[in-house]
């Protein structure tokens, strides 16, 4: 199934590739970016940093929030990748601005945007699969594509401590970097092409 899978199968599994170690990163360095960059600590033992932490569960529930408002937006858009490599430029704002801000409220912004990247990340790649297979083998082909989101968890976890050394070892640059991902991932949306196989069989029989 692999090898005859259809070259969209691929391509959107590029995108999500750089999407998902994106988040990553975001689930696991943005309380040491955040204590970091507002609060003013690296000291995982402070009073401040522990209220850093706090505050990012406030700000993940800001990220939820603009995903569903997000949501409603995306159907309004016929044009799925236009909507798709929108979506990921505004998560990438979100990512990099924190590096920036300074203030844990101005702070919603960023994580509003990155809402923004996550709706389409939950929504569109499997409505562009979905809409690229016949119905034979959908079941089996939306379960391996799964290993899209798997595997680039697996490899950024893998080399994140690395990364992070590479980059000095401010946790805020892992959310520039995830940013700079979601960007690359926005520019390989142009490689994906959607197809609809029952239009073409239809046409066929035509």
């Amino acid at each position: 199934l692999l090898r005859h899978a259809p070259k969209t199968f691929w391509t959107v599994g590029l995108v999500q590739f750089f999407c998902w170690a994106a988040f990553l990163y975001m689930w696991t360095y943005t309380p040491g970016a955040i204590a970091d960059t507002v609060w003013g600590t690296t000291d995982t033992e402070t009073e401040a940093y522990q209220t850093a932490g706090n505050w990012v569960g406030v700000l993940f529930a800001v990220q939820a929030v603009g995903s569903v408002l997000w949501a409603i937006v995306i159907p309004r858009f016929k044009n799925h990748k236009v909507i798709y490599a929108l979506s990921l430029l505004l998560g990438a704002v979100g990512f990099i601005s924190t590096l920036f801000i300074t203030d844990k409220f101005v702070l919603f912004i960023s994580f509003l945007l990155v809402g923004c990247a996550w709706a389409a990340m939950l929504a569109l790649p499997f409505t562009i699969l979905t809409n690229s297979i016949s119905g034979k083998n959908m079941g089996t082909y939306l379960g391996l594509f799964n290993g899209t989101i798997c595997v680039p968890q697996i490899c950024a976890a893998a080399l994140g401590g690395v990364i992070l050394s590479l980059l000095g070892g401010r946790q805020v640059s892992m959310l520039v970097l995830a940013g700079i991902f979601l960007v690359v991932g926005a520019i390989c949306v142009s490689f994906v092409k959607e197809t609809y196989p029952e239009v073409q069989d239809e046409t066929v029989r035509e």
